[in-house]
């Protein structure tokens, strides 16, 4: 079994007494990449320099180079925010810091789906050419000159997918010389006048035009019979990629049949090899497409619907605990262990008592874990999300991340917060065994999101019928810091079930809520409640008020739905786990 790399950095490890590593993203031709949670500003991406990559004047170019991007902001552009070093083992490592934008590039989507939906591809193309307007538009014109599928991310932040430029590695203005030489760019993407070291707007037009080209079609517009792997000959490669581009351009419409022929003729002159034929700049691409997409949308509106949000924070209101009949020691634990830190945050932090981060009830389905959740959140006053698996379910790969970082971030804007995740086994499953790469992404980014997050004033309240399956990382001290099983109602809870669901209904003299509370061993919440219902349905049939033998009758007709050996089960991983 082959060894796994170690990078420069590890989980944890701080740089500058700014930057926390999370942990590894990959590593590229020009150093390693890193997700790092910045002091101040959130999630970040840190790309750490190959010394042996660079002579010191080409790394103080590219310093210059980030620290004039660090000047700019424009929402299609991953922000730089700076260009520094660090030293570890008594070495210096030069490092640029980068926004993180959860989500893909458009190679990634392409592997998967092999052509994009035309409205989507032309809605990224828009977002592509709205930042390289903005670069052509400083004062300082910047040229890209590495666009392709890999350095155009898709961000999944929003409703709608945003497209936004990234690494800007190779990238120059008018007025200086290029930093690295023509053998560090990606060949296929050049326009012709680029072999020749001449660099124009139009350029980044050219290379912009074959990646809608392929998002389109999922192929390159010329067909290459050259191994370009591992050659450094600059000179035959440049050669061997102009005798292909001899060969005429196939029309998008014959790989992608749903391509509409106005966009066959605003690809082909983007990618013209004549520069006098070809957009001059961004904008003029731009407008082209706009139109086109404008007059496509109007026809559809009327069939096209926004999916309003899920999840919305809401100022919880009502009776809190006074709803929860019995379950008294629940409520003390709850009370004392939870809301009073929560409450009272300064005066525990002033005695250094740790303040919950979350917590974690399991036990029998219809227990009432969800209704318990929602009336802490009222007794507690604080602000409540709930979600569920499907809540997060998305057909992306890193969709779910992207939903999961909303989900807090809606939570932080709105803190106090408290999330409440149900069915916690179906989201954050063990990740030892044949757990698929993608749910062990989403299952990390949200420990990562979870881990102390109640210094943004969030809590925590995860709920599971299968504590056995969730990943063990979750029950650690600084996520669920409770463990809490809520096991059938005791006698005394059931009797107060009974006279709550009892409540307001036409009853005769002859109930007897202790009779009935010992009839009802192992019936869960939700047992009681549909035994009362079924009552209520029987008696009102008879046109006469609920009495004692019309509820006993019910309760032979339905056994508990929790059979004894099922309750055993949770009590063994009870005293095996030493939870409360």
């Amino acid at each position: 079994m082959m060894a796994k790399k170690k990078g420069i950095l590890q989980k944890g490890d701080i740089v500058n007494n700014t930057y926390e590593v999370q942990f590894f993203i990959g590593e590229g031709a020009f150093g390693e990449v890193y997700r790092v949670k910045h002091k101040y500003l959130g999630l970040q991406v840190l790309k750490i320099l190959k010394n042996e990559s660079f002579e010191a004047k080409q790394i103080q170019n590219l310093i210059n180079e980030a620290n004039l991007l660090s000047k700019l902001s424009h929402p299609n552009i991953v922000r730089v925010f700076e260009a520094n070093e660090f030293i570890k083992n008594e070495q210096v490592f030069y490092f640029i810091s980068m926004a993180f934008v959860s989500g893909e590039t458009i190679a990634q989507r392409l592997y998967r789906i092999k052509q994009l939906e035309i409205k989507e591809a032309i809605s990224i193309q828009l977002d592509l050419l709205k930042g390289l307007n903005y670069l052509h538009e400083q004062e300082n014109i910047i040229i890209h000159r590495d666009i392709n599928l890999d350095n155009v991310l898709l961000s999944y932040a929003d409703k709608k997918i945003v497209g936004m430029l990234s690494d800007f590695g190779l990238a120059k203005t008018l007025n200086n010389d290029s930093f690295f030489s023509n053998s560090a760019g990606r060949y296929l993407y050049f326009a012709p006048e680029c072999f020749w070291d001449s660099y124009f707007p139009s350029s980044d037009v050219f290379s912009a035009g074959i990646v809608l080209y392929q998002m389109i079609t999922g192929k390159h517009p010329w067909e290459y019979n050259f191994d370009f792997t591992d050659n450094p000959n600059f000179e035959e490669i440049s050669t061997a990629i102009i005798k292909s581009r001899k060969k005429k351009v196939l029309k998008p419409s014959k790989s992608n049949t749903n391509c509409p022929s106005f966009l066959d003729n605003i690809i082909l002159k983007s990618i013209d090899l004549d520069l006098e034929n070809r957009f001059n700049n961004a904008i003029e691409f731009y407008d082209a497409l706009n139109i086109e997409l404008k007059k496509s949308t109007q026809k559809t509106s009327s069939k096209t619907q926004n999916v309003s949000e899920q999840n919305t924070s809401k100022k919880t209101k009502g009776n809190g605990f006074a709803d929860i009949a019995g379950m008294n020691e629940l409520k003390e634990i709850l009370y004392h262990d939870i809301i009073l830190p929560l409450k009272d945050s300064e005066l525990y932090e002033e005695y250094r008592v740790s303040i919950p981060n979350g917590m974690l009830l399991y036990g029998p389905p219809g227990c009432g874990k969800t209704f318990i959740s929602r009336k802490f959140a009222e007794e507690i006053e604080f602000n409540f999300i709930e979600i569920k698996p499907s809540d997060l379910a998305s057909i992306y790969v890193h969709g779910t991340q992207e939903k999961i970082g909303k989900v807090f971030d809606e939570a932080r804007e709105n803190a106090p917060t408290i999330i409440f995740i149900d069915e916690l086994d179906a989201i954050l499953p063990n990740r030892e065994g044949n757990l698929s790469h993608s749910y062990a992404s989403e299952v990390n980014e949200f420990l990562a999101q979870m881990t102390e997050c109640h210094e943004d004033s969030i809590f925590i309240i995860a709920a599971t019928n299968r504590p056995e399956k969730i990943d063990p990382a979750i029950l650690r001290t600084g996520r669920l810091d409770k463990i809490i099983y809520l096991p059938p109602p005791d006698f005394e809870a059931r009797f107060e079930m009974f006279k709550l669901h009892l409540k307001n209904r036409p009853l005769s003299d002859s109930i007897n809520y202790k009779e009935l509370s010992i009839r009802t061993e192992n019936y869960v919440s939700s047992d009681i409640n549909f035994l009362v219902n079924e009552a209520a349905r029987n008696s009102l049939k008879q046109r006469v008020k609920i009495n004692q033998d019309i509820i006993l009758e019910a309760i032979t007709n339905f056994p508990p739905s929790i059979s004894i050996n099922q309750i055993k089960k949770y009590e063994i991983f009870k005293n095996n786990r030493n939870f409360v």
